[in-house]
């Protein structure tokens, strides 16, 4: 794929809040850009941890942990 396709895909699972493969997109953007470009791969790396961080921050939905926990430790007695 050309450099302009990949980089387009990056933004388009940035919007789509697929954080973690719009992350990996942009590395792949980063393979493809040549090493004299250090503005630009300055900013994609830049871009590529502010996924990261997005796709750490919003991982809260946990559901069916506490559930599963109350009916492992019911049996035993214990009070959640």
């Amino acid at each position: 794929m050309s450099f302009e396709s990949e980089l387009a895909l990056a933004e388009k699972l940035e919007a789509a809040g697929l954080w973690r493969r719009a992350a990996r997109q942009w590395l792949t953007v980063l393979d493809i850009l040549p090493t004299s470009q250090e503005q630009r791969r300055s900013h994609v790396i830049a871009r590529r941890a502010e996924c990261i961080t997005m796709g750490n921050c919003f991982c809260t939905n946990y559901s069916g942990i506490s559930e599963a926990r109350l009916v492992d430790h019911s049996d035993m007695g214990v009070a959640a």
